[in-house]
C-alpha cells in the first residue's frame, strides 16, 4: 500500500500486488466503498501473473476528499484516473471497474482508447436503470464539521449491504466494518454527497458506445437493485466488441458474492485481450 501524489492535485490511497513485470490490471470500485471491494479478487489475479493495482477513488477510502464545487463530475474523475495511470507509470492497462467506475473507466476508454486493453464492467452505471435517490441530493444541506459521520451508524452500512447482495453469498461483521470505517472521515461523507449531485449518473446511448472498438465484458447479477440491468443486453450489443454475462441471482457486489465466478470471468477476458509489446 502506497500514497500516490498525482499532477491534479490529489493524493490517492494504492495498492499493489502480483508481479511488478507482469500486465497490469487496475481495479475500481463504485461509490462510497473502496478498494476492500477486490480483496477477494486481487490475490487470484496476482497469482495468474498479472500486476494487479486497486485504488481508492477520490472522495473514498484513504484518498483525498475534495469539497470544492465540481470535484466529483465525470469529467474530473477521468481527469484523475489518466493522472494515476500516469503517476503509476502505467502508459496502457486493463480496467475492471463497478458500478459509478464502470462509467468512469468507459469515459476514460473514449478519451484516451490507446491507453485501454479490455474494460471488464460489472454492474456498471450508465449500462441500467438507478433508483431516483440521487435526485434527492440537491435537497441535502451542507453539514458542519463532524455531522456528516453522525448521520452514517454502522448499522446504516450493515443494511446497505444486505441491500447490495443478491441470493448467493453473504458479507461478514469485518466487512460491515471495513466499509463503515471511511465514513468516519466527514469530509468522505461530504464528498459521496457530493457526488450525488455533480456525477453523470444516465445510461450510454447506442450511438456512443458504437465508437468504443476496444472488449468489453459487462457483468450484472440479475438481482442487482442498485444498477437495474434493464439496459444491459441492448447497450452491450452496441459494443462493436461486447459481451455480456448475467449471474442469476446474484446481486451488485457478485465480485464479493461469487469471487470464483467473477474471476473466472476476469481472467477469460485479461487472456482474450491482446498483450503490448514486452508483456
Amino acid at each position: 500500500m502506497e500514497r500516490v501524489p498525482l499532477r491534479t492535485g490529489l493524493t490517492l490511497r494504492v495498492l499493489t500486488a502480483g508481479p511488478a513485470d507482469g500486465p497490469p490490471v487496475l481495479l475500481l470500485h463504485g461509490w462510497a466503498v473502496s478498494a476492500y471491494l477486490w480483496r477477494l479478487n486481487i490475490l487470484p489475479l496476482a497469482a495468474a501473473g498479472y500486476r494487479v493495482i486497486a485504488l481508492d477513488l477520490p472522495g473514498h477510502g484513504a484518498s483525498d476528499a475534495p469539497n470544492l464545487p465540481g470535484a466529483y463530475t465525470l469529467e474530473r474523475f477521468v481527469e484523475h484516473l489518466e493522472a494515476a495511470l500516469d503517476a503509476l507509470a502505467l502508459p496502457r492497462v486493463a480496467i475492471a471497474a463497478q458500478s459509478m467506475a464502470g462509467k468512469v473507466a468507459m469515459a476514460f476508454a473514449m478519451r484516451a482508447p490507446a491507453r485501454v486493453r479490455t474494460l471488464m464492467l460489472f454492474g456498471a452505471v450508465g449500462f441500467g436503470l438507478i433508483p431516483p435517490w440521487q435526485a434527492l441530493a440537491p435537497l441535502l444541506p451542507a453539514l458542519p464539521g463532524a455531522v456528516p459521520s453522525l448521520l452514517v451508524p454502522r448499522r446504516v452500512v450493515e443494511f446497505v449491504q444486505h441491500r447490495v447482495y443478491g441470493k448467493l453469498g453473504w458479507f461478514s461483521a469485518r466487512d460491515v466494518d471495513e466499509y463503515w470505517a471511511p465514513s468516519q472521515f466527514p469530509d468522505v461523507v461530504r464528498a459521496q454527497v457530493q457526488m450525488l449531485k455533480e456525477f453523470d449518473w444516465e445510461p450510454w446511448t447506442p450511438e456512443r458506445l458504437a465508437t468504443v472498438v476496444l472488449p468489453v465484458t459487462l457483468v450484472f447479477g440479475t438481482r442487482d437493485r442498485t444498477v437495474r440491468p434493464v439496459h444491459a443486453e441492448r447497450l452491450a450489443a452496441a459494443l462493436p466488441q461486447g459481451q455480456l454475462h448475467r449471474i442469476a441471482d446474484g446481486g451488485h457486489v457478485v465480485m464479493e458474492e461469487v469471487p470464483e465466478r467473477s474471476n473466472a470471468i476476469l481472467l477469460d477476458a485479461l487472456r482474450a485481450a491482446p498483450l503490448d509489446c514486452g508483456q
